[in-house]
């Protein structure tokens, strides 16, 4: 056995892609961060592969600490940084007016004008009985992958990435990587989820299996936190 293996894991893409390659809904299940680094532990060992696991770096987003979700988003990520074999990259959530806010306040206005209503009794009426959630973006987790990995290719870390992502964006990164001798694979659940480019520039498209995301996605806890905690 020669040579070593690294992997990166957007969590949110695992969770997401994951949750749909098994007919779940992405608010249904959460990461498994033990199940995760056994998975990475089993490929490096078979005989494709033939390499030394080194560790894993896990990508998510979090809240600021005065959010309400703080404290219950912040347990699990506790649990994660804890699990051997992994380390813990957080990017930030930010949230906004959901999209749909505004257009529907809009035409909720013309709907009380057409009936003679004032539009300022509707609305009220509307705010008693729905609440827009949200629009929450995850900040910051691509610029961190890209760091990284380009990071440990430049210094000769590792012979081996492992990806477990898809976005276009990351093209840029997989080929720099490359370019310092590294060979990079992508993970997914669903090879449809992986863009064009990155599947073109990847060197092995990796199948992540329907019994492995189910070891990898357990079902979550009722609790008002976001992101994959």
């Amino acid at each position: 056995m020669s040579g070593t293996c690294t992997g990166f894991i957007d969590a949110s893409f695992l969770r997401a892609e994951g949750a749909k390659a098994i007919g779940q809904s992405p608010k249904g299940v959460r990461p498994d961060a033990q199940a995760v680094v056994g998975w990475f532990r089993s490929l490096t060992g078979k005989e494709a592969l033939d390499q030394i696991f080194l560790r894993a770096y896990w990508y998510d987003s979090a809240f600021d600490p005065s959010h309400p979700s703080y404290v219950g988003q912040r347990s699990f990520f506790d649990a994660i940084a804890l699990t051997p074999g992994l380390q813990l990259r957080l990017g930030h959530i930010a949230e906004g007016p959901s999209p749909l806010e505004q257009p529907i306040r809009r035409a909720l206005e013309s709907t009380a004008t057409g009936l003679g209503m004032e539009p300022e009794v509707l609305l009220a009426e509307f705010d008693r009985h729905w609440r827009f959630r949200p629009n929450r973006q995850q900040k910051g987790v691509d610029t961190l992958i890209a760091l990284d990995m380009v990071r440990l290719a430049g210094r000769s870390i590792c012979e081996t990435m492992v990806l477990i992502a898809g976005d276009r964006d990351f093209a840029e990164v997989v080929r720099a990587s490359q370019d310092f001798g590294t060979r990079v694979l992508v993970a997914t659940p669903k090879r449809s989820s992986v863009s064009r480019e990155i599947a073109q520039l990847a060197d092995e498209v990796i199948d992540i299996t329907e019994a492995e995301v189910r070891q990898m996605l357990t079902p979550r806890p009722m609790y008002s936190g976001s992101g994959s905690g």
